[in-house]
């Protein structure tokens, strides 16, 4: 299946880009129709396999958020050299990735799906203390590696104290009734962001927005941020 185990890059045709950033478990796959939709608007849009996902979790075993950051980082340099502005967007825990970044590189603008400053489940703040003597938790669909779990944890305590100085413009867009990352991640964002934000609720229980039945009205709203705050130039 398309970004699986690969990159998806859609060029576009004016001079702005768009680095998607997947979630701790996904890959590509989980954002190629909205950056179809993005690229559909002139953005050239990149959206990266991120160190050990699609790939047996023993990979992901030996990775930590600073490897992942570190590849996100090159991908938005790569980008940069090749486009006057670069905007990044983030599902879940790669909107959390996204808001990192923003600290790190002048985002022109950023899209936040779901982005994870806490999570639903309690014991997960014990993570990054336990993944050295558990390795694996039991969940419906699986296995949970302890260690990427933890490793999140971390980078989502690195953000958290530092939203204000994130001031490019951002779309968050948050389920209300997402299981895995409650809602007041989003209006936490909504209020602490030090740019201007834009907040979409949506009426669904699904974590994934980018794959639901909104996603086309996500895409929508996405690609109107992004004409708002980093409109196209031809190339």
């Amino acid at each position: 299946m398309l970004g699986e185990r690969e990159h998806i890059e859609i060029p576009g045709t004016g001079d702005g880009a768009v680095l998607l950033l997947h979630g701790l478990f996904g890959t590509p796959n989980e954002l190629h129709v909205l950056g179809g939709q993005l690229a559909a608007g002139g953005y050239s849009v990149r959206i990266p396999l991120l160190p050990g996902r699609g790939a047996p979790a023993s990979e992901l075993d030996g990775t930590s958020w600073e490897d992942w950051m570190r590849a996100a980082t090159s991908e938005f340099d790569a980008l940069a050299a090749t486009h006057s502005r670069v905007a990044v967007a983030g599902l879940s825990a790669g909107g959390t990735m996204a808001l990192d970044l923003a600290l790190r590189r002048p985002a022109a603008a950023l899209l936040l799906f779901a982005a994870a400053l806490t999570l639903r489940h309690r014991g997960t703040v014990l993570a990054p203390y336990l993944w050295r003597v558990v390795r694996r938790w039991p969940r419906p669909t699986g296995r949970v590696p302890v260690r990427a779990v933890g490793e999140l944890v971390g980078g989502m305590r690195g953000v958290r104290g530092r939203l204000r100085a994130i001031t490019a413009p951002a779309l968050v867009a948050h389920a209300t009734g997402d299981a895995l990352v409650p809602v007041s991640s989003a209006l936490r964002l909504s209020r602490e962001l030090g740019g201007p934000v834009e907040l979409l609720l949506l009426e669904s229980a699904t974590h994934a927005i980018t794959a639901d039945v909104d996603r086309d009205r996500l895409g929508a709203a996405s690609l109107a941020h992004l004409r708002r705050y980093m409109p196209l130039a031809e190339r």
